[in-house]
């Protein structure tokens, strides 16, 4: 179980998910190709350990306005750290939004994303959509309704 974090170069590296009991990652996308999307589900040993990974995700995007892969060619610009009033019910959320500008390989790209992570006890949700230019407001919704779905449904299994 790994999860990839900015290091002090602002270079994203994998980096083990040590104090994690299961984590569950899902990719998709719209037939068109036009429309990304992932989520996770990661529980941890504890509470502090869904705080510290909150944390280190803020502390990392407060950080690091440009951020690339390891071997340079996915390279993003311009992140930073947003409001999403919309969020309820979570004891902390980490915002993000940024724009993609070179792509897995190498080629330019013109690509918005929105980020959000929220933690709820051991638990941390993760929801990241992504598209082409003019798209945030729509990005940062179907975040949000992703996040909240996922919340709503721990509830639904009796998880406070």
């Amino acid at each position: 179980m790994t999860t990839s974090i900015p290091d002090q170069n602002c270079k994203l590296v994998a980096e083990s998910l040590t104090d994690a009991l299961a984590n569950e990652w899902r990719d998709s996308k719209n037939p068109d190709n036009t429309a990304f999307a992932a989520s996770s589900l990661t529980v941890y040993e504890g509470t502090d350990f869904a705080k510290r990974s909150i944390s280190r995700q803020r502390d990392a995007l407060r950080r690091c306005p440009s951020q690339s892969e390891a071997d340079g060619k996915r390279q993003w610009d311009n992140v930073h750290e947003v409001s999403v009033p919309a969020l309820k019910g979570f004891d902390a959320v980490v915002a993000e939004e940024g724009h993609l500008g070179t792509d897995a390989n190498g080629r330019s790209t013109d690509t918005y994303y929105v980020s959000l992570t929220g933690s709820k006890g051991q638990y941390v949700l993760h929801s990241d959509i992504s598209r082409g230019p003019g798209t945030q407001q729509q990005n940062r919704d179907d975040a949000t309704n992703a996040l909240s779905l996922m919340l709503s449904r721990l509830a639904s299994r009796g998880i406070q």
